[in-house]
């Protein structure tokens, strides 16, 4: 399977897979690689060969689905005039560790 850096996957989000990111069980940065999963209604219900083979080799963990990484920037882009890749990293890793959306600090005026 194709894999993205967060980096790439923040950037073009709306050109990503609609499925679940997978990525390392460490900590990530912008340039940590993760992959997609494909659509698990393809395969049999007892049947794991949807997930990136890093899943079970590697321990890569279930990140976010494709539809609450856009939910996550669109969020930032509501709260921040100008949010930044780091901001949107910030609210990606907050929103996988707390199931919730940042809140960011009110631009200073």
């Amino acid at each position: 399977m194709k894999t993205y850096s967060i980096r790439e996957v923040l950037q073009n989000i709306a050109d990503m897979p609609d499925s679940w990111f997978y990525l390392p069980a460490t900590q990530w940065t912008l340039d940590t690689r993760g992959a997609f999963s494909l659509d698990s209604r393809d395969f049999a219900p007892d049947s794991t060969d949807y997930l990136p083979p890093q899943v079970a080799s590697e321990g890569w963990v279930a990140a976010l689905e494709k539809a609450m990484i856009e939910d996550v920037i669109f969020n930032a882009d509501q709260q921040l005039t100008h949010a930044s890749l780091e901001n949107y990293f910030q609210a990606f890793e907050f929103f996988y560790q707390n199931d919730a959306f940042m809140e960011f600090q009110p631009d200073p005026r």
